[in-house]
């Protein structure tokens, strides 16, 4: 029997999870330039929009890499179907000895696990530890908390990391202190600060007896997300003084893209008033995705983004 038609067995399977823009692609790619040598991963990327650009900051130039991006955050839903079809995919394409999920910022872990959990993948995979990146800013703010969404993502976690903790004062990090100590004394934190070694906390093992949500909690919070993609021909080269002045001052939750500009390809990845933008490799993308929670004059941004065109 040749390799490739040998049965896939106890794929050490990791969910990270958190909300819009905290960081979670940032934090798989460290992951992956950190793994063992010779070790191969999967990643399976889903995304808040139909066309996706996580997956394509994920490409990797090794053949130990395998990245599937499934756009329209469809992997969550109930059913389970589009997961199943994706990870099936990957494990046949990869034979990964970890997989990595990124669900979508809006998704439900907790579907994710339960299709994980049926008795067919039982000796296929096997689970680790669920991670859910948290910005410590968003616990002071209580659309976050009155958000069936976002305290899902935390109580189907096992271990909780503390991401851009440098743009948290010192009185937003006590609260998430108390917060975690007052409501999840189970929960392992972590602090995601320079030099920490986040590889190791992936082989702690998942605990399916994580609580589900409780309390007076609404789907207020994502419902009221918009989102909007413009995409561009991969030759169409944009400004670059011009098109960062823009993406500087645009008001929006979420901005992230790879565009071509007159100093090279950027990657874009705003969060509200968090301005972070790069130069980076060439892609095979010229796309930027905008998320608010208004409506977008869709009109509007074409004509502002066609007038930095070169």
């Amino acid at each position: 029997m040749s390799a490739n038609n040998r049965p896939i067995h106890h794929v050490k399977t990791n969910i990270i999870t958190g909300f819009l823009g905290v960081g979670k692609t940032t934090v798989i790619k460290h992951l992956i330039s950190k793994r063992s040598h010779g070790e191969r991963w999967a990643v399976l990327v889903n995304e808040f929009g139909e066309m996706g650009i996580d997956g394509h900051m994920l490409e990797s130039n090794s053949n130990a890499i395998t990245v599937k991006q499934v756009p329209g955050g469809c992997i969550c839903c109930a059913a389970g179907l589009p997961l199943q079809v994706a990870v099936n995919q990957l494990l046949k394409q990869a034979r990964p000895d970890r997989l990595i999920i990124e669900p979508s910022g809006m998704g439900h872990p907790r579907n994710i696990l339960k299709s994980l959990g049926e008795a067919h993948y039982a000796d296929v995979l096997d689970m680790h530890a669920c991670l859910c990146l948290l910005d410590p800013r968003n616990l002071q703010d209580s659309r976050y908390l009155e958000s069936e969404l976002f305290i899902d993502q935390i109580d189907v976690a096992d271990i909780i990391v503390a991401n851009k903790t440098d743009l948290a004062s010192r009185d937003v990090k006590m609260y998430f202190k108390q917060f975690f100590k007052n409501r999840y004394r189970n929960k392992t934190i972590i602090w995601n600060k320079p030099g920490y070694d986040l590889l190791k906390t992936l082989n702690q093992k998942h605990n399916a007896q994580n609580r589900p949500a409780t309390g007076n909690l609404n789907n207020k919070l994502e419902s009221a997300y918009n989102k909007l993609t413009l995409d561009f021909e991969l030759d169409t080269v944009f400004a670059y003084e011009k098109l960062h002045n823009v993406l500087s001052g645009m008001e929006a939750e979420r901005v992230k893209g790879i565009l071509n500009t007159s100093k090279g390809f950027i990657r874009i990845n705003n969060v509200s008033t968090d301005i972070n933008i790069g130069f980076t490799k060439n892609s095979r993308i010229n796309r930027i995705e905008i998320i608010t929670t208004g409506k977008h004059d869709k009109q509007a941004l074409c004509e502002c983004f066609n007038a930095l065109k070169l």
